[in-house]
């Protein structure tokens, strides 16, 4: 969703041509099972397709992270601010506070960054800095989420694999780089079935 991000979507793109869009807030792919089903029904025949996922983070000039100066902006703010919100809400309901019902479709997606994050709201707790680890525990409810779709709906591409690389995007102020940390790079095969990791 955040703008911030469109710098690596422009050099993916410049390198694999056209994108489908899977993603929301926080990196999840909201599109789910339905949303990638319909991106491999646009493979050319023979094609093979590379999904990239992942959380972002920023880091701002200090070094902070969890923050950014943004272009155009004198002042730093969340980044992601998804995330963010989302962490003070598992640790409110790791302090005793009452779990979120389903809310009203306006705010359905925060609700589900959320719910996702939960089984992580001891590892955030613990760690020495919630904002470093905050991307990690998102990464990995992330991966398993895109395992789950990817199984269930590589068959829709026809004959081709799915290669998966999951990984965080690093977002940086303006006048310096920002980065791709790669985690994982695995690769399906059309039944859905794992073939291997890429990073052999």
């Amino acid at each position: 969703c955040d703008e911030v991000n469109r710098p690596l979507e422009t050099d993916l793109s410049g390198v694999f041509d056209t994108n489908f869009h899977m993603g929301g807030l926080a990196g999840f792919p909201f599109g789910g099972a339905t949303s990638f089903g319909a991106m491999a029904s646009h493979i050319p025949d023979g094609g093979d397709t590379l999904v990239v996922f992942g959380p972002h983070v920023g880091v701002d000039s200090k070094g902070t992270a969890g923050t950014v100066e943004r272009r155009g902006r004198a002042n730093g703010g969340s980044c992601c601010g998804s995330a963010v919100a989302a962490s003070g809400y598992v640790a409110g309901v790791l302090g005793g506070d009452k779990e979120a019902s389903l809310p009203d479709i306006v705010d359905a997606q925060q609700y589900f960054v959320g719910k996702m994050l939960l089984p992580y709201a001891k590892q955030l707790d613990k760690a020495e800095d919630r904002m470093v680890e905050l991307p990690y525990a998102l990464y990995d409810a992330q991966k398993e989420l895109m395992k789950r779709i990817v199984t269930e709906k590589a068959p829709a591409v026809a004959d081709g694999n799915v290669a998966v690389l999951g990984g965080i995007q690093i977002n940086t102020p303006e006048g310096y780089s920002d980065y791709y940390l790669p985690l994982s790079f695995d690769l399906y095969d059309n039944k859905g079935n794992y073939a291997k990791s890429l990073w052999e």
